[in-house]
């Protein structure tokens, strides 16, 4: 939407409050591990980043934060940002 809007600095400046100076960690997949993505799509019907998502939070032991409700048909489910919020509190 940034690009969209040719706001591209306004990117920048998002990405050093969330990365740079925010302490937000990127993660990601091997090779191997993508190898993964297409049988969690098929075992729960996800899309692909979806099944991404999962695949991430699988092998790093994270909990599915997301409004998608797809997540509530796999091993893992979700919560929702609401919850999060109300356990901050």
């Amino acid at each position: 939407m940034l690009f969209h809007r040719k706001l591209f600095e306004t990117f920048k400046q998002f990405l050093d409050d969330l990365i740079v100076t925010g302490g937000t960690r990127l993660i990601r997949l091997s090779t191997q591990d993508m190898e993964i993505i297409p049988t969690v799509a098929q075992q729960f019907g996800l899309d692909f980043d979806d099944a991404y998502q999962y695949v991430l939070a699988d092998k790093y032991d994270l909990e599915i934060v997301s409004f998608d409700s797809d997540f509530d048909r796999t091993k893992k489910g979700r919560k929702t940002p609401n919850e999060i919020l109300i356990q901050v509190r």
